[in-house]
């Protein structure tokens, strides 16, 4: 039996910076919850915060980040629903918000805050800085165009933050991703290579290893998470398997502590 209060004690105390992240993210995916609830959307706890959901019915004590899948219908619909959503302190974070996000998948985010943990360096230049949690889609594509169009989105946005002139990053930024949009649908003839039921991340978000299965995902189940009733893949040993491998296993004390971050460290 993992003891995970002892867990949270030594990593994510209460009042503790890495807590109180994970507080402002817990209340930022109640909001998604709300919005996909009111709009008969499906969404799951995914990748890291569905193995926290399982294997702790929490964030993993150590975590700063949060993330949710939708089927590919309804990620376009929340995207779109947020894209409206017209709020004081939140904001969904993608191209069309700030063209220094180049991320393939959204964040639904705190406008204001401070970029602490892992960011890439071009997040120096974020119009918009606060938590939030990342929001993927997952859809119908085999392994080969999946990775294609990573790589693609990676080759030309991932190297614009060097470009130091602000205007010039702008212009090279939106001339790029109006490239990477005309060759996506040239990708298109690779889904003959799809197996039945195949599912990844949607294209150009990454992550195109992870191969993930329609039976192991819906309809999606639910567990506890933060003492709250929240939906994850359905079979969810299955798809942690098949992301982690022996997730039920803990990381080594060595190999935590390398991930966490000095700024959240107790005492630090």
């Amino acid at each position: 039996m993992i003891d995970t209060g002892k867990l949270k004690e030594k990593y994510s105390p209460e009042g503790s910076v890495l807590r109180n992240l994970q507080l402002e993210m817990l209340d930022e995916l109640l909001q998604l919850d709300k919005v996909c609830k009111e709009n008969g959307l499906t969404y799951y706890l995914s990748s890291g915060t569905a193995l926290g959901a399982v294997r702790h019915h929490a964030f993993i004590p150590w975590d700063d980040d949060l993330d949710i899948a939708l089927p590919e219908k309804d990620y376009r619909k929340l995207v779109a629903i947020l894209r409206d959503f017209h709020s004081d302190e939140y904001v969904l974070h993608d191209r069309h918000s700030d063209f220094n996000y180049i991320n393939g998948f959204p964040k639904f985010r705190k406008k204001e805050g401070d970029l602490l943990g892992s960011f890439p360096q071009r997040g120096k230049f974020y119009k918009y800085k606060g938590t939030g949690v990342d929001i993927f889609c997952v859809a119908k594509n085999s392994f080969i165009r999946a990775y294609v169009c990573a790589k693609l989105r990676v080759a030309l946005l991932h190297w614009l933050y060097k470009i130091k002139n602000d205007g010039m990053r702008k212009v090279l930024t939106r001339v790029n991703w109006m490239v990477y949009l005309c060759l996506v649908p040239l990708t298109w003839p690779l889904n003959v290579f799809r197996k039945k039921g195949e599912l990844h991340y949607g294209l150009g978000q990454g992550f195109s290893k992870h191969y993930l299965w329609e039976h192991e995902i819906f309809p999606v189940g639910e567990t506890l998470f933060e003492s709250i009733l929240l939906p994850i893949p359905r079979d969810a040993d299955a798809y942690l398997t098949h992301i982690y491998g022996d997730w039920r296993q803990l990381p080594s004390q060595d190999e935590i502590e390398r991930t966490v971050h000095n700024q959240y460290l107790v005492g630090k």
